[in-house]
């Protein structure tokens, strides 16, 4: 399932459900008017500014704490399975995923890919810059590969400095081109922590595409060795 066919958010949701609900004030109360025997019609010409009044009224009280109700639950589920520093998923929620993918790949014989990475030497950026400035880098560089991901991929948090991009339906020269892509926008990004000077990181990359009947330890193994291999080729490499 894809981010773009992902339920309807909890706040769109509660908003509904409370406009929903605020529509049997008015109502019940016009089916305890009719009980007792009022002309209905009647009723409604005679009262009509009351019975808008009621509806709006309600309305808007509910579909304000519905917004408030919807928000809160919103909130909750995003710490469940985003990464607090970067805003992008976390492990959890890519393990998850990396489970219905494999599994939906496997059904229906489509490409599945998955990008391991995490930035070079970034021990030297902490030391340089300090924890927050090693923050800063990792914000920076997430949102600079978020913009060249597609809606379906699923972009993570792995670890300290580690990520995964999993990639449905995406073969494997479509993943190594996409890993290399990625490689040179970090490569060529400019990097600024007030007051120092701009400067720049490097990423190395390992590529896994899904084979038959593979696991998930042994898909995501297959993309940590890769990367292995970059850092062990020199870094600033995608390897596949």
């Amino acid at each position: 399932m894809s981010l773009l066919s992902a339920p309807m958010n909890k706040i769109t949701l509660r908003a509904i459900q409370g406009g929903i609900l605020a529509t049997g004030a008015p109502i019940g109360w016009l089916i305890i008017r009719c009980l007792s025997g009022v002309d209905l019609l009647a009723e409604l010409q005679q009262h009509s500014g009351l019975y808008a009044y009621m509806l709006f009224g309600t309305q808007a009280v509910f579909i304000s704490f519905s917004l408030y109700v919807g928000k809160q639950e919103q909130l909750i589920s995003n710490l469940a399975i985003r990464d607090s520093l970067t805003g992008i998923f976390n492990l959890r929620f890519m393990v998850e995923r990396m489970n219905e993918e494999i599994a939906n790949a496997q059904r229906y014989q489509t490409p599945l890919s998955v990008i391991y990475l995490d930035l070079d030497h970034f021990k030297k950026v902490n030391d340089q810059y300090g924890h927050p400035g090693g923050d800063e880098v990792l914000r920076k560089v997430t949102q600079a590969i978020s913009l060249k991901t597609r809606a379906q991929d699923v972009f993570a948090r792995v670890g300290g400095e580690e990520f995964a991009i999993l990639l449905p339906q995406c073969s494997y020269t479509d993943a190594k081109d996409y890993a290399e892509r990625i490689r040179l926008t970090i490569e060529r990004l400019a990097i600024e922590i007030p007051p120092h000077r701009s400067f720049g990181v490097t990423i190395s990359l390992g590529v896994a595409t899904l084979q038959e009947q593979e696991s998930v330890n042994a898909f995501y193994q297959r993309a940590d060795q890769n990367l292995y291999l970059a850092k062990q080729q020199g870094r600033n490499k995608a390897v596949a």
